[in-house]
């Protein structure tokens, strides 16, 4: 499977590029652009950039407040109704190719990202058409292939979390850590919660007479009749050693202790005041009452009173066998009249006592309905009463005997709780104000559900009596909503009490353990659940443990393997030095934390070697370097098709020019890896083209000669053939002026072939780092005599070469122009040598 690459790139209106689109078409393996400064390099490099992502990395690196990039993308001096986009054709991993264009539709803004469309053979794409050309962006911000200076020190000033991130993710080891972090999570559920039946369990069993009975249920979980005795023999130890009588039945035992914990609380305060039970939830009267006390009414209008009086005579009528049988007319029974009871009469008293029979059966349903109302309203009036503190419904002068007093209170649990006090002495006012209309209305709604019950022909309208139920029922749960308001605030105050109480009582623990033996069942099920969460959060535990050393072995051969990497390329970068990257890590102990590690040797041979942090001892340079070196590692790792380097090597770094030159590039395309290098560096760019002049280099050059126009592209070609070919199109032309050219450009040829033979000779020598730049400022005097010795294919190479010099030396220096023939010649004979030679 092949691996992508860029074959040409177009650009329209992005950044310094203006209305003209230029192109650059790629067609080797290895492009050198050169520009100088400010002529647009660093917008072409961005441009590849916001084609593969949509975005520019620089923003999000260098801009102190992002606003600082607001209408960055845009040429300036674009035209509006221009669109701006860049378009490249890429052959994809399946080796066909590919146009992918990515236009922008909205620039950057002071609060928002830019917006932009991809396009992938004219159909609009995202990051999976992409993938599936083979182009897989990295992790941001550093996503596509694409290296600058502000980029190249990203990770060394990265948060530790996010230079974390990053390499896990490039390093594909992120399903570990999500994988870690689900079970971590779980463990953290699993915890055993502070339940309220722990809590009684651990204070009850803190009363020394109940620890032997109680302290065996904190470490396993017992069975329910080992529960229940645990439980018995803690209240009977208790009974026994405070003297009192121990009833036989496990019931009485229990009832016992509690009669016994409430004298002694009572003692120091009448704690009982706050009994209360909780309130039934409200359920409102079924819907077939109501249907049932509508039907009556329906019923009772269907018949009158009259009828209703006369219906038992008409009953007794009917059952006189001639009456009920008869089919002509027979003389009345009650006043004698000869034949005034018709058929038609008797159907007539039948219909009547019909009527009467489902009025009677409404009624009887009516009744009932009503008496399920009343016992409604008794039984929410007794769940209410039952709910009310017993304090609230004992006379003030009987509870101030008591001992039930604010004072008493406010004295036992200090000063320091009266905010406690005065918030439960709110709540109950407001339990007090909402308790009274909920008696009002059920006193009101009893006496007439009775009215209706004494007198059922008072009942006359179904809607009044559901108003006022639905009156009843807003003050009964308004009641119950207060009173949860209530127990809240007596809550934190019998807290505060309680343990006064029984600490004054010494009865510390009873009253848990009272409430354990009331339900010993949730105990139980509350013991089986912590016992559990506590097993298996031991066996998550292990596993993590387990997790964290594999975790820790896969994370050590990964980032060996990118060490390996970077450390090739840092090599290949800067050989032999004493200072030199050594790897790069996680942290032990930090999953978070990855660091840079640098080598300090005291011998060539990197023996005695010391470890430090690179950001301690690397300089800016090397620095630099280790940024490169991380990012061609990545690119190989991820088997990018392309890279895109803009000034990979400082200008500075003059000794690391030729290495990178040499051995980089060279390596780069060895693994079949597309090289596009942008650099402001004129005497890199043509030694470049020079050592990849076998490689066919794509040679250009950018520069902005008016802004209006934005940056222009320059296609360099192949140095000295590009030369020869514009010598021969002068070299035709009738002027003098041409002719003069042609023969200043034929001689300055003839030293661009002089100096290649050279840089071939030195390189077969085994001088590997001598380039075309070396021989600058020789002129072809200088450079032939060293040149003819290498011509050794004929005798008159030599001399061929010697006279294109004397031929047309009049041309360089002014004092004669060259005719048609003499150049002609000399063209030739460049020509032929550099065919055999070069």
């Amino acid at each position: 499977m092949a691996i992508p690459r860029i074959e040409r790139i177009k650009i329209q209106g992005f950044r310094a590029f203006g209305k003209e689109a230029q192109e650059l078409v790629l067609r080797a393996p290895v492009s050198a652009v050169w520009a100088p400064n400010s002529q647009g390099k660093t917008s072409l490099a961005e441009a590849f950039e916001f084609l593969l992502t949509g975005q520019i990395v620089r923003r999000q690196l260098m801009a102190s407040s992002q606003d600082e990039f607001a209408d960055a993308l845009r040429n300036a001096h674009m035209p509006h109704n221009l669109p701006v986009y860049i378009e490249a054709q890429i052959r994809g991993k399946d080796g066909k190719t590919s146009s992918v264009r990515r236009s922008l539709t909205s620039d950057y803004a002071k609060r928002q990202d830019c917006q932009s469309v991809l396009h992938i053979n004219d159909a609009e794409a995202d990051e999976t058409g992409l993938a599936a050309l083979g182009i897989s962006l990295s992790q941001p911000p550093l996503s596509a292939p694409v290296l600058a200076q502000h980029t190249l020190g990203y990770l060394f000033s990265a948060k530790p979390q996010d230079r974390a991130s990053y390499f896990k993710t490039i390093l594909e080891v992120t399903d570990l850590e999500t994988l870690r972090g689900a079970i971590a999570a779980l463990e953290a559920e699993l915890k055993p919660g502070e339940s309220a039946y722990w809590d009684r369990l651990t204070t009850a069993s803190k009363i020394a007479e109940a620890r032997p009975s109680l302290e065996p249920l904190t470490r396993a979980v017992p069975t329910a009749q080992e529960l229940a005795e645990a439980l018995d023999n803690a209240v009977t130890a208790l009974l026994q050693i405070e003297g009192a009588d121990v009833p036989e039945s496990i019931t009485e035992r229990l009832e016992a202790l509690r009669t016994l914990l409430a004298e002694r609380r009572a003692k120091t305060f009448p704690v009982s005041g706050f009994d209360r039970k909780i309130p039934a939830e409200w359920t409102s009267p079924a819907d077939t009452d109501w249907e049932k006390l509508s039907q009556y009414l329906a019923e009772r209008s269907r018949i009158d009173e009259q009828a209703r009086r006369l219906v038992s005579l008409f009953q007794e009528a009917l059952a006189i066998p001639e009456i009920d049988g008869a089919t002509d007319a027979v003389d009345c029974v009650l006043c004698g009249a000869g034949g005034a009871l018709t058929p038609e009469r008797i159907e007539f008293l039948r219909g009547r006592v019909k009527e009467a029979e489902d009025f009677r059966s409404a009624e009887k349903a009516g009744l009932e309905a009503l008496h399920r109302l009343q016992t409604k309203v008794s039984s929410s009036v007794g769940s209410i009463d039952a709910a009310v503190p017993a304090f609230m419904k004992t006379l003030s002068a009987r509870r101030r005997d008591s001992g039930f007093r604010i004072d008493r209170i406010n004295a036992l649990v200090g000063d320091e709780n009266e905010a406690s006090v005065t918030s439960w002495i709110a709540a109950v006012k407001r339990l007090s104000k909402t308790l009274r209309p909920f008696r009002r209305y059920a006193r009101q709604l009893t006496a007439e559900i009775n009215e209706y019950l004494d007198n059922a022909e008072r009942f006359d309208d179904v809607e009044p009596l559901k108003r006022a139920f639905d009156d009843f029922s807003d003050t009964y749960q308004e009641y119950v909503k207060k009173l949860t308001a209530y127990n809240e605030a007596e809550l934190l105050l019998r807290e505060l009490l309680d343990a006064v109480v029984d600490r004054a009582s010494d009865t510390e623990g009873w009253q848990q353990l009272i409430d354990l033996c009331d339900d010993p069942e949730g105990l139980r099920e509350a013991l089986v659940d912590r016992h559990a969460r506590t097993a298996l959060k031991a066996e998550l535990s292990k596993a993590l443990s387990q997790i964290d050393k594999g975790n820790e072995k896969v994370l050590d051969d990964k980032f060996g393997d990118l060490s390996e990497g970077i450390q090739y390329w840092w090599d290949l970068l800067r050989p032999d030095e004493h200072t030199f990257f050594s790897s790069v890590k996680p942290r032990k102990g930090a999953r978070r934390t990855v660091d840079f590690k640098a080598g300090l040797a005291s011998s060539n041979e990197r023996r005695g070697v010391e470890v430090r942090d690179v950001i301690a001892v690397f300089s800016q340079s090397q620095l630099h370097c280790l940024g490169l070196a991380l990012f061609i590692a990545r690119a190989v790792h991820e088997n990018a098709g392309f890279i895109i380097l803009d000034d990979p090597i400082l200008s500075s770094d003059e000794d690391y020019r030729a290495y990178f030159k040499a051995n980089v590039v060279e390596e780069l395309l060895s693994r079949g890896i597309q090289v596009v290098i942008l650099t402001q560096d004129q005497k890199s760019w043509k030694d470049l083209e020079h050592r990849y002049v076998h490689q066919n280099i794509d040679m250009f050059q950018i520069e902005m000669v008016d802004p209006a126009n934005g940056t222009t592209v320059t296609n360099n070609g192949d140095g000295l053939q590009a030369m020869l070919t514009r010598i021969e199109i002068l070299a035709r032309g009738s002027h003098a002026d041409m002719r003069k050219q042609a023969g200043e450009l034929l001689r300055n040829a003839a030293e661009r072939f002089c100096k290649e033979m050279l840089v071939r000779e030195r390189w077969a020598k085994g001088q590997a780092q001598v380039a075309l730049s070396d021989f600058d400022g020789k002129n072809l005097g200088q450079l032939s005599p060293q040149v003819e010795p290498l011509l050794g294919e004929c005798p008159s190479h030599p001399g061929k070469l010697r006279s294109i010099g004397s031929e047309l030396n009049p041309a360089k220096h002014d004092d004669g122009i060259p005719d048609k023939g003499t150049l002609k010649v000399a063209l030739g004979d460049l020509r032929k040598l550099r065919s055999i030679y070069l």
